[in-house]
């Protein structure tokens, strides 16, 4: 990866952590199951058996009622934790009120001994999103690692990013390391980029 690129999604990463932290403040999210509904019904997810989502943190779209909603669902649901050493996400079950712990960059993880699952579908956070289905995230690059985990072992798997609708841009700074998301959800639609 170019130093340019670097510097361009650096750029962006904190042009567009300030817009969130706006659109967080500014909208009123309400969870909308029914088109979870459509979505767990469509021929190709109506086999899912493990869910990934992730606790939202700071100015992210919240997740909660998303979570409580995964977890009344007959699915195994999993949560991402973070190996430092392998640099992909393992993810690992958790319980309605089970206690979480501090996981690397401070994010709430499920306990290091509960069960771990390779899942079929993902919610993943999105700093930004574009037309194609790109989007920009963090920077650490553990999705687009585990991504290609994934690939390397042909594990079928749906990516649906979590993000609000405002965060959508004609097109985020990207490389050849980038993978394209499945899905989009917001909290005013679902974008389609299979």
């Amino acid at each position: 990866m170019t130093n340019n690129i670097i510097l361009l999604k650096e750029k962006q990463r904190k042009e567009f952590t300030v817009i969130r932290k706006k659109l967080n403040e500014n909208i009123n999210y309400k969870f909308k199951p029914k088109i979870i509904d459509q979505l767990l019904k469509n021929k190709k997810l109506n086999n899912v058996k493990i869910i990934s989502s992730f606790f939202s943190i700071k100015t992210e779209m919240p997740t909660r009622d998303l979570n409580d909603y995964l977890m009344n669902k007959n699915k195994i649901l999993t949560f991402p934790t973070i190996n430092s050493k392998i640099k992909i996400l393992l993810f690992k079950t958790y319980k309605k009120n089970q206690n979480l712990i501090e996981g690397y960059y401070k994010i709430p993880e499920p306990p290091k001994d509960n069960e771990e699952f390779i899942p079929d579908l993902l919610f993943v956070p999105c700093l930004a999103f574009d037309n194609q289905g790109y989007r920009l995230g963090y920077g650490g690059g553990y999705y687009d690692r585990t991504f290609a985990y994934f690939e390397s072992i042909n594990h079928q798997y749906i990516s649906i990013g979590f993000a609000y609708d405002s965060q959508k841009v004609e097109e985020v700074i990207r490389d050849k390391f980038d993978y394209k998301l499945d899905y989009v959800l917001t909290e005013k639609q679902l974008y389609t980029f299979i």
